[in-house]
Protein backbone atom coordinates (compact mmCIF):
# COMPACT_ATOMS: atom_id res chain seq x y z
CA UNK A 1 0.00 0.00 0.00
CA UNK A 2 1.49 3.31 -1.05
CA UNK A 3 -0.24 6.45 0.10
CA UNK A 4 0.51 10.10 -0.45
CA UNK A 5 -0.69 12.39 2.32
CA UNK A 6 -3.27 10.23 4.08
CA UNK A 7 -5.96 12.84 4.62
CA UNK A 8 -8.68 10.18 4.68
CA UNK A 9 -6.71 8.37 7.37
CA UNK A 10 -4.05 5.82 6.57
CA UNK A 11 -6.02 3.02 8.23
CA UNK A 12 -9.17 3.92 6.30
CA UNK A 13 -7.16 3.95 3.09
CA UNK A 14 -5.61 0.55 3.76
CA UNK A 15 -8.97 -0.97 4.67
CA UNK A 16 -10.54 0.48 1.51
CA UNK A 17 -7.72 -0.91 -0.65
CA UNK A 18 -8.21 -4.35 0.92
CA UNK A 19 -11.92 -4.18 0.17
CA UNK A 20 -11.33 -3.10 -3.44
CA UNK A 21 -8.71 -5.74 -4.14
CA UNK A 22 -10.17 -8.56 -2.08
CA UNK A 23 -6.71 -9.11 -0.60
CA UNK A 24 -6.41 -9.45 3.16
CA UNK A 25 -2.64 -9.42 3.54
CA UNK A 26 -0.92 -6.05 3.70
CA UNK A 27 2.81 -6.52 3.12
CA UNK A 28 3.83 -2.87 3.34
CA UNK A 29 2.40 0.52 4.21
CA UNK A 30 4.48 3.30 2.67
CA UNK A 31 3.86 7.03 2.56
CA UNK A 32 2.50 9.99 4.44
CA UNK A 33 0.19 9.00 7.29
CA UNK A 34 -0.95 12.58 8.10
CA UNK A 35 -0.40 12.29 11.86
CA UNK A 36 1.47 15.52 12.48
CA UNK A 37 0.17 18.38 14.60
CA UNK A 38 -2.19 18.81 17.53
CA UNK A 39 -5.31 17.74 15.65
CA UNK A 40 -3.89 14.46 14.33
CA UNK A 41 -1.36 13.38 16.99
CA UNK A 42 -4.14 12.04 19.28
CA UNK A 43 -4.85 9.46 16.54
CA UNK A 44 -1.38 7.90 16.82
CA UNK A 45 -2.34 5.19 19.37
CA UNK A 46 -5.33 4.08 17.26
CA UNK A 47 -3.14 3.87 14.15
CA UNK A 48 -0.58 1.80 16.06
CA UNK A 49 -3.35 -0.55 17.24
CA UNK A 50 -4.72 -0.89 13.70
CA UNK A 51 -1.25 -1.53 12.24
CA UNK A 52 -0.79 -4.20 14.90
CA UNK A 53 -3.93 -5.93 13.65
CA UNK A 54 -2.91 -5.51 9.98
CA UNK A 55 0.60 -6.86 10.72
CA UNK A 56 2.48 -5.29 7.79
CA UNK A 57 6.05 -6.53 7.40
CA UNK A 58 7.25 -3.12 6.24
CA UNK A 59 6.19 0.34 7.43
CA UNK A 60 7.82 3.36 5.77
CA UNK A 61 6.41 6.59 7.19
CA UNK A 62 7.20 9.68 5.15
CA UNK A 63 6.65 13.47 5.03
CA UNK A 64 3.41 14.31 6.85
CA UNK A 65 3.55 11.39 9.28
CA UNK A 66 5.37 13.63 11.72
CA UNK A 67 8.24 13.05 14.14
CA UNK A 68 6.12 11.94 17.08
CA UNK A 69 4.21 9.38 15.04
CA UNK A 70 7.38 8.06 13.38
CA UNK A 71 9.03 7.72 16.79
CA UNK A 72 6.01 5.88 18.27
CA UNK A 73 5.66 3.62 15.22
CA UNK A 74 9.36 2.73 15.39
CA UNK A 75 8.95 1.87 19.07
CA UNK A 76 5.90 -0.30 18.44
CA UNK A 77 7.25 -1.99 15.28
CA UNK A 78 11.06 -1.91 15.51
CA UNK A 79 11.54 -4.66 12.95
CA UNK A 80 9.09 -3.23 10.43
CA UNK A 81 9.71 0.54 10.39
CA UNK A 82 12.25 1.78 7.87
CA UNK A 83 13.23 5.45 8.11
CA UNK A 84 12.89 7.26 4.81
CA UNK A 85 14.52 10.32 3.33
CA UNK A 86 15.45 11.61 -0.09
CA UNK A 87 17.24 8.85 -1.95
CA UNK A 88 15.85 5.96 0.09
CA UNK A 89 15.46 2.84 -2.04
CA UNK A 90 13.24 -0.08 -1.18
CA UNK A 91 13.34 -3.51 -2.72
CA UNK A 92 10.10 -5.43 -2.27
Amino acid sequence: MITACGHAGVVNTVRYARRLTGLERVYAIIGGFHLSGPIFEPLIPAVIDAFGALRPELIVPTHCTGFRAIHRLAGAFPDAVVPSCVGTRLEL
